[in-house]
């Protein structure tokens, strides 16, 4: 029982359940209603998906900061198709081999060219940033705007919106991809030692590309689920959601420094930020309260995160003394 309770998942799990007990008898019937989950749900369904596969590169000990950045760009490039004429199927896919493309260039400067993730993925933040403006003028891309580019926001399937529909897809995908393929295990033996890992025959600049090339296309998928709710493309739309993804990822349990980490964890990390500013918005709290309380937030979460891992850390030298 006690093993249980300092299992990462079933802690995430209990901060969900607790922050929507707290809901439930502060905001009243509003907040329990299936309605107001879909809500939720579609909020943070680019989020969800971008950060399960970004939960297997930080397996590895490395992260992407350019996510926020190529999801605007991807999302402004799908919005001027659309608007050029094209159908909503060929200009997804421009969107989204332009976020593959950007994610080609984040892997090949972190694995083959050895450049720190956070330079290599902050250098691209910008220079995605300011391409989004230049392609969009300095202003979101609405006017004259099809009124088909909302189509996809608007779908169901099944029963379902079409949003949770495709977070259902990504954690299907990403989960078995973590438990069951070679990715998900060379991932944690990277993150675990790379060296090691390297020494016993995994490529592991190929898998680090592999990685950054996957977020990169789920970032420009993003990018038309963006454009598709907004019915528009905004150059400086997505600030912070690179943030909002790793804190997803940090609440569930991932190692900032890799070897350890949970897909099903970062879920119920991000519906754990996007219910309490749920819960926050019906009670009236105020954005700029809400953004203090989510960098506390972040900040407890690495700390924890660190004390965690040194524990395990810990745990393993006596283990391995014993």
């Amino acid at each position: 029982m006690n093993r249980i309770r300092k299992n990462p998942i079933f802690i995430i799990v209990s901060f969900f359940l607790l922050i929507n007990v707290f809901f439930i008898i502060t905001a009243g019937d509003s907040f329990f209603q299936l309605d107001n989950y879909f809500y939720v749900l579609k909020q943070t369904a680019m989020i969800i998906i971008v950060a399960s596969a970004a939960t297997i590169l930080m397996m590895t000990g490395n992260y992407d900061l350019s996510t926020g950045s190529v999801v605007s760009f991807a999302g402004c490039v799908y919005a001027l198709m659309i608007k050029s004429g094209m159908a909503l199927l060929p200009a997804g896919i421009v969107a989204v081999v332009v976020g593959i493309l950007i994610g080609v260039i984040n892997g090949t400067m972190v694995a083959k060219f050895n450049f720190p993730p956070f330079i290599a993925t902050l250098c691209m933040m910008y220079i995605s940033r300011g391409v989004a403006l230049i392609l969009a003028n300095g202003a979101t891309i609405r006017d004259n705007m099809p009124p088909e580019i909302g189509n996809l926001a608007s779908r169901d399937f099944l029963g379902l919106p079409i949003f949770v529909v495709f977070i259902i897809i990504a954690l299907l995908i990403f989960v078995f991809i973590e438990k069951k393929t070679l990715l998900g295990k060379y991932a944690l033996a990277i993150g675990g030692n790379k060296n090691a890992a390297f020494f016993s025959g995994i490529n592991t600049a190929a898998i680090i590309f592999a990685i950054y090339v996957i977020i990169g296309g789920l970032a420009g998928f993003a990018g038309v689920m963006s454009a598709s709710r907004l019915s528009a493309g905004d150059p400086r739309g997505m600030v912070g959601f690179e943030f909002d993804v790793i804190l997803a990822i940090i609440l569930g349990g991932t190692s900032l420094s890799g070897g350890k980490g949970s897909v099903i964890g970062t879920f119920f990390g991000a519906l754990v930020v996007a219910c309490l500013g749920n819960g926050l918005d019906m009670l009236n709290i105020l954005t700029f309260w809400q953004s203090i309380l989510k960098g506390i937030i972040f900040v407890l979460a690495i700390v924890l995160n660190e004390k965690v891992m040194k524990n395990i850390s810990k745990k393993t030298v006596a283990a391995a003394r014993a």
